[in-house]
């Protein structure tokens, strides 16, 4: 007969403490969390963390690590739908961004600067590099390979570059409301401006090849 335990399964507690770590991490940033504060929110034994990360940082690499790879499959996703335009893509590209409510971009790149060792700071950079701008730059990619956008030598961004342009043009936006969600008294809808339509069409208008700005079709 198999044995039975009363232990918590181990896969089923590293689980809860990534779940834990990750929303106090989104919420308040690598200094302000500790292992304590994880291990009330979870709740497991503090000691327990230690068992699954080898410290605070190790933790917060973790959680990071997971997040770029889940957003990665999003949005991919996105970028692959060959069936949508340029234009729509990114726009769903940003209204993920600013709805799923995962990442707390501005103060990700605080703690990636500011809060952590060079060595994690590598490996989250390359983390964010590969998950996050790699594939949002492949609609920039396939926007210059069709001539709807202008390529570099043509007056035209990098796609790189032009996928920071992007994200830097949301990391200071509020997130988007949950759906349905009352607002406190007092506090009024975000403005019209802050749509992800207006955030992505100024910056692609700039980068259409000639008169395909009026039509969002490629140029003949």
């Amino acid at each position: 007969m198999p044995r039975t335990s009363t232990k918590p399964d181990a896969e089923e507690t590293r689980r809860a403490i990534l779940r834990a770590a990750h929303d106090l991490f989104m919420e308040a940033g690598y200094r302000a969390v500790t292992t304590r504060m994880v291990a009330q929110a979870s709740g497991i034994q503090q000691p327990l963390i230690y068992y699954h990360f080898a410290d605070k940082e190790a933790l917060y690499i973790e959680v990071q690590r997971e997040l770029a790879m889940s957003m990665h499959v999003a949005l991919e996703s996105i970028a692959m739908r060959a069936e949508a335009n340029i234009v729509d893509r990114l726009v769903d590209v940003v209204e993920y961004l600013r709805t799923s409510h995962q990442m707390n971009m501005e103060l990700f790149m605080h703690d990636v600067r500011y809060e952590i060792s060079p060595d994690a700071r590598a490996l989250l950079r390359d983390l964010f590099s590969a998950h996050i701008l790699h594939p949002i730059s492949l609609i920039f990619i396939d926007g210059i390979a069709t001539g709807f956008l202008r390529r570099p030598d043509a007056g035209g961004l990098e796609p790189h570059t032009a996928t920071l342009l992007v994200l830097s043009a949301i990391m200071h936006l509020p997130a988007a409301p949950v759906a349905n969600q009352t607002l406190p008294a007092g506090v009024p809808p975000m403005a019209q401006s802050d749509r992800a339509p207006d955030i992505v069409r100024p910056l692609i208008h700039g980068l259409i090849y000639g008169m395909a700005a009026a039509s969002e079709s490629p140029p003949p």
